[in-house]
C-alpha cells in the first residue's frame, strides 16, 4: 500500500501495514548504524501496533536522531522530540500535529532483567540477521527469549498468560530452536541450560516453573554486583510521572492529549525538539 500523504499520514495508524513507511528509515539505520537493530515487536509496529524497540550503544545515538530526523521530514512529520531521561534509552516522537499522534522509535543501550543487565547492545551482534526486508534485527529464537523475559514471565518464575498470549511467545520459539540456544550461550552463562529448557517448554505450550526460578535466581545473584541497577530504575519511576513524553508513553498508552500545542510547549521546556 502506499504510505500515507501529506493529508492523511497517520490518520488511521493502528488500522494500515506501516511497512513501506517504515522501511526506508530501518534500512538506512541498517547501513549507517552497524551496531543498531531491532531486538523485538518488529513486525507489530510495521503492521502499525505500537513502537519499534531497537538496541544501539549509546555512541550511535546521535547519528540514528539525525536519521531519524531526515526520515520525519521526507514523511511531512514533525517536530521530532528527544527524550533521554531514562538511564540507557533514547525515546523519538516523530510528530505529527495535524492529527495529533506520532510515530516512535526506542533505543536501548542496555536491558534488565531483575535488576541485572540482561544485555548492552553490543552483545547483541552475534544474534542480530539481516531480515529479508533489509533491515537488522534478533533472530526470531533471541528475540523469543527477551519477550519471554519482559513479557511472558511474572516474579517467582510465574507464567503471564496473557503476555504470552499477545506476544505470540510459543510461535516465536518454535521458529528458531538454534537462535535459543545461541541466545543462553552469548548471555546467561551457567544459566543456559535452565533457559533453554524453560523456552523449550512454552515453545511446546507448557510451562517449566523450576527452570525459570533458576533463571531468575541467577539474574538475582547477578544484580548483586550492580546496585546502580536498581538505584537507576528506582530513579527512573517519578521521572515516568513528570517527563510530558514518557508519562504519554507509559500512562496515557500512547494517546496524545486532547491540547496538542500545549503538551508540546511542556515537552520543548525539557527536551531537545527539532523542527
Amino acid at each position: 500500500m502506499a504510505v500515507p500523504g501529506r493529508g492523511d499520514r497517520l490518520t488511521a495508524l493502528a488500522q494500515v501495514d506501516l511497512s513501506a513507511f517504515w522501511l526506508p528509515l530501518l534500512r538506512r539505520l541498517t547501513d549507517v548504524c552497524p551496531a543498531w537493530g531491532i531486538w523485538k515487536n518488529a513486525d507489530a509496529a510495521l503492521a502499525g501496533s505500537g513502537d519499534m524497540d531497537s538496541a544501539a550503544p549509546v555512541a550511535a545515538w546521535d547519528s540514528i536522531v539525525s536519521e531519524l530526523r531526515r526520515w520525519a521530514k521526507e514523511n511531512a512529520l514533525g517536530p521530532v522530540a528527544e527524550c533521554r531521561h531514562v538511564d540507557g534509552v533514547l525515546f523519538l516522537l516523530a510528530l505529527d500535529r495535524e492529527n495529533s499522534g506520532f510515530v516512535e522509535l526506542d533505543v536501548n543501550a542496555r536491558k534488565y532483567f531483575r535488576g541485572w543487565t540482561l544485555f548492552h547492545a553490543e552483545d547483541l551482534a552475534p544474534l542480530m540477521e539481516i531480515d529479508a526486508r533489509g533491515f537488522r534485527r534478533l533472530r526470531p529464537g533471541a528475540e523469543g527469549v527477551m519477550l519471554l523475559l519482559g513479557n511472558g514471565t511474572r516474579w517467582g518464575g510465574r507464567p503471564n498468560s496473557e503476555g504470552l498470549r499477545r506476544k505470540r511467545i510459543a510461535e516465536v520459539l518454535r521458529q528458531d530452536p538454534a537462535g535459543i540456544e545461541a541466545t543462553g550461550a552469548c548471555l546467561f552463562g551457567p544459566a543456559r541450560h535452565a533457559l533453554m529448557r524453560a523456552a523449550e517448554h512454552v515453545a511446546r505450550g507448557e510451562w517449566d516453573r523450576r527452570s525459570m526460578l533458576a533463571v531468575e535466581a541467577w539474574a538475582l545473584a547477578r544484580a548483586i554486583a550492580e546496585p546502580g541497577v536498581v538505584a537507576g530504575r528506582l530513579r527512573s519511576r517519578p521521572v515516568k510521572k513528570s517527563c510530558p513524553v514518557l508519562r504519554t508513553i507509559f500512562t496515557d498508552n500512547r494517546r496524545m492529549p486532547a491540547d496538542f500545542d500545549s503538551w508540546l510547549e511542556h515537552v520543548r521546556a525539557a527536551h531537545p525538539v527539532y523542527e
